[in-house]
């Protein structure tokens, strides 16, 4: 999927979540401004990754820009946030789920300079401990680091549930912690 397209659904998925809870006149306003807000942001980076701005266009700044502007329109954007993120779910049940979960992972996080990372398995869990994450650095270098906390947060509700596998983390780097510490294990 294209980073357009990626972007468009994101943007799809703020609006509708958005447009419901803040009512059609203020979430259109918010919203708009939330795109003009996530191009500047995008403008203004430094980041000379291809694939690393792929992802901030795509996946991180529409969230981070729509903090932002909700936060300066004096609405309770922790509030709204953590609202928004209760109710994004993760995937629906996959048979064989923990085997293609580990290898999702592992594919995903050795294939992408979005993290420095290091993955260590066994035959019935896995680590993935991340020590540089670009959701923490574009967070940080749009001057709000405390908007990462929602997208790890995002981590609970998605993996939080899974019924064959289980999931633990005692740190993030969004809540000040010295790494992202992920434990995944078979139940």
């Amino acid at each position: 999927m294209s980073v357009q397209k990626k972007e468009k659904a994101m943007w799809e998925m703020l609006d509708r979540f958005f447009l419901r809870v803040l009512w059609e006149k203020e979430g259109t306003a918010v919203m708009a401004e939330s795109r003009e807000q996530a191009a500047s942001f995008l403008d203004g980076s430094q980041e000379t990754s291809p694939s690393r701005r792929a992802l901030m266009q795509s996946t991180i700044l529409p969230r981070v820009a729509v903090y932002t502007v909700l936060k300066r329109r004096g609405l309770d954007a922790e509030k709204l946030m953590e609202k928004y993120v209760r109710e994004d779910r993760g995937p629906p049940p996959i048979p064989r789920f923990f085997s293609l979960f580990r290898w999702a992972f592992r594919k995903t996080t050795s294939s992408s300079d979005a993290w420095v990372s290091t993955f260590e398995e066994q035959p019935e869990e896995f680590d993935l401990t991340i020590h540089q994450c670009l959701w923490h650095d574009t967070c940080v270098s749009c001057g709000c680091p405390e908007v990462c906390r929602f997208f790890c947060e995002c981590d609970n509700y998605a993996f939080g549930d899974l019924k064959k596998v289980g999931f633990r983390r005692t740190q993030t780097l969004g809540t000040g912690g010295d790494c992202c510490d992920f434990h995944f294990y078979k139940k």
